[in-house]
């Protein structure tokens, strides 16, 4: 920890602000896309229930993130084995028949009494700081594939399975793309990098072709009008909410889809009802707000103090950025409906407080580059100041 006031001094301003924007713009989303559902429910009868209760997520989430802003990451990254250990716990506590919780066929989560814990949703920040951890403690055996790659790949593997199981294919490809562009960034070799990737791509489409419900939605996503009431069902509507925005949208809240038409229209899918409300003009908003956020999470890497703040700030940064790109994707029929929602924007607790965790510790980054600079910065202007003292006696 340090002071608040240096703390304060060297925050981020520009990333604290895209992350506000990004959130209170999914707050607003999440009431519009879910006001009709949660009026009609009669387990519910409660318009703003969702709207309530991601804003109490919210809250908790903002504390969250100015809690893992303060805390150093440095300190976090010797917790990583402890955070690991627990994170795979709970993925294997969710596939034991009866402590699963099971809803729309899949098994993700676990029912802790006050809300429904995901866990896959914390394998996400466990396997960024492991894979970030270990790689830089084992940064002068990276040549070695046996030595430095083999071991973190198998726990990979071992998570990659136990969340497939559940089954979260979207979830895994994202920490799967966040792990391997630490790997890229922490000096891999190029040949283990090219034989990784062939096996992860040959891995992939065994997994969609050996299950029925995957090749079902492979084939809905290439036509979904073949099957228009089955399997392209949410793909035909998503593509009818977005060509109905057209370029101003229909106004805020006047979706049609959301009407019982679009199913999980405030969480999977609320990239449609954006559109179809606000037009392109919101898509743009949202696109450019995650580029942004790209930009800067690359810059703080780039600033980052030490090995090991590199490699996170980047996987940290790239996994919300490909969960982002796999949701956009899915909505809009480039890529197959794999069920994951859309950072700061859709409804769910777990996602929402483990991405302004995520945040929170790209925000402790930021900041401890910026302390470094500064200090740096502090001593050019000194060296300066004393060699014209000198030139000047």
């Amino acid at each position: 920890m340090f002071g608040l006031k240096k703390h304060l001094k060297n925050m981020d301003y520009p990333l604290l602000v895209i992350i506000l924007l990004l959130s209170l713009f999914g707050l607003v989303m999440v009431y519009s896309a879910s006001f009709v559902h949660a009026g009609l429910d009669p387990n519910v009868n409660d318009p703003a229930f969702y709207f309530k209760r991601q804003r109490l997520w919210l809250i908790l989430g903002l504390f969250v993130f100015f809690f893992m802003s303060m805390f150093s990451y440095r300190r976090l990254g010797q917790l990583t084995p402890l955070l690991f250990l627990i994170t795979f716990l709970l993925l294997l506590a969710v596939i034991i028949p009866g402590l699963g919780v099971t809803r729309n066929g899949a098994t993700r989560w676990l029912d802790l009494g006050f809300f429904l814990l995901q866990p896959s949703e914390l394998a996400k920040i466990s396997m960024v700081l492991y894979f970030a951890y270990a790689l830089t403690k084992k940064e002068d055996r990276l040549d070695s594939f046996n030595k430095g790659l083999l071991p973190p790949l198998l726990l990979l593997l071992g998570v990659f399975t136990l969340i497939v199981l559940q089954p979260d294919f979207g979830t895994a490809a994202s920490i799967m793309i966040a792990c391997g562009i630490i790997l890229l960034f922490a000096g891999a070799k190029f040949i283990h990098l090219l034989g990784l990737g062939s096996v992860a791509i040959v891995g992939a489409l065994l997994l969609i072709l050996g299950a029925d419900y995957r090749r079902e939605r492979l084939t809905s996503f290439m036509d979904p009008f073949a099957d228009p009431s089955g399997d392209g069902y949410q793909l035909i509507h998503s593509l009818i909410a977005i060509a109905s925005g057209k370029i101003n949208g229909v106004g805020l809240a006047n979706s049609v889809q959301k009407s019982g038409f679009l199913p999980e229209a405030h969480t999977d899918f609320i990239m449609s009802i954006i559109a179809e409300e606000l037009g392109l003009i919101g898509v743009l908003f949202v696109i450019i707000s995650f580029m942004v956020l790209m930009f800067k999470g690359v810059l703080i890497a780039k600033r980052a103090p030490d090995q090991f703040g590199r490699l996170l700030a980047l996987g940290i940064t790239f996994q919300i950025i490909s969960q982002a790109i796999i949701n956009m994707g899915a909505i809009s029929g480039l890529l197959p409906i794999t069920g994951i929602t859309l950072p700061l924007i859709s409804y769910g607790g777990s996602s929402l407080l483990i991405t302004f965790a995520f945040l929170g510790i790209l925000m402790n980054i930021a900041i401890k580059g910026n302390i470094v600079r500064g200090y740096n910065r502090e001593e050019e202007v000194d060296n300066s100041k004393e060699k014209q003292f000198k030139a000047a006696r």
